[in-house]
């Protein structure tokens, strides 16, 4: 991958982490469960957190069907639909499957930049959101997806 290409890969990161931040804080904000709430604000630090050591200035036009465009987009169209209570359940039952899919595009880019910091700013991110998703996996297991409400043991 020569340079040109790499800081056009590693915009994508840069764009897909601010479009992220901006998603988990407003979920942050619109949620009721504490538990997720308190999740989102950590995967909105940490997006904001990689983002800082990002390129942020694009090369060329982004490729929509670069797998981390389609991330970004995801993130940017939900951020609307937030406000909206009746849709929630919907997109956390995507979300998941979401963060799994840029966590398979990091992965990939990782194996192709060829520059050791940027390898290392992505391997430390990439663990982190690894991290993250196991903590909130089970979380969004149990969220009911049709407006129902969880039952419980009594």
């Amino acid at each position: 991958m020569d340079n040109t290409q790499q800081a056009q890969h590693l915009y994508y990161v840069y764009a897909v982490c601010q479009a992220a931040q901006h998603f988990f804080q407003q979920a942050a904000q619109q949620i009721n469960n504490s538990n997720l709430r308190y999740n989102f604000l950590e995967l909105s630090r940490l997006h904001q957190s990689a983002a800082r050591r990002l390129p942020a200035t694009a090369m060329s036009e982004p490729d929509h069907r670069n797998q981390l465009a389609v991330v970004e987009f995801w993130y940017l169209h939900q951020c609307a639909a937030l406000y909206n209570p009746a849709l929630q359940p919907l997109i956390m039952a995507e979300l998941e499957g979401l963060l799994q899919q840029q966590l398979q595009g990091l992965k990939q880019l990782i194996k192709q930049v060829s520059a050791t910091s940027a390898k290392i700013t992505l391997a430390h991110f990439s663990a982190a959101l690894q991290i993250a998703i196991d903590r909130l996996a089970p979380l969004l297991k149990v969220l009911p997806t049709s407006g129902q409400k969880i039952q419980t043991k009594n």
